[in-house]
């Protein structure tokens, strides 16, 4: 016995239509601290998603460095990324994704993190 769907021919649009865009706080200090965190690494796909989180205010930064996927050493400091710089630089991958595409932006060693903001 197969099933079929009543709504098979319900197509209709969403209820209601945004009549602005979405704007974030910018003077919040989490927002400028966000803002200047730089994408580094990332192939073109990955760089986009991390812009559009940043863009919503979707973005989480890490608190604390994560465990690298690739030499298990507690050195990724960068939120959505599974590599470490040196291991995605090597292997030559993108560090969110690890697919061998074309770095869109280059990791660079030199330029500094800017230190997490403090609520307090």
């Amino acid at each position: 016995m197969t099933h079929v769907s009543t709504n098979s021919n319900k197509k209709s649009g969403p209820k209601y239509q945004n009549t602005f865009a979405f704007q974030p706080n910018k003077n919040s200090k989490k927002t400028k601290y966000i803002n200047s965190l730089p994408i580094n690494g990332l192939c073109r796909r990955c760089k986009e998603i991390v812009e559009w989180r940043k863009k919503y205010k979707k973005y989480k930064p890490l608190t604390t460095p994560k465990r690298c996927v690739g030499c298990n050493e507690k050195t990724v400091k960068k939120a959505y990324h599974i590599l470490c710089n040196k291991c995605a630089t090597d292997k030559k991958v993108c560090a969110k994704c690890q697919e061998l595409v074309e770095i869109v932006s280059e990791v660079d060693c030199e330029l500094p993190i800017p230190k997490p903001f403090s609520c307090s």
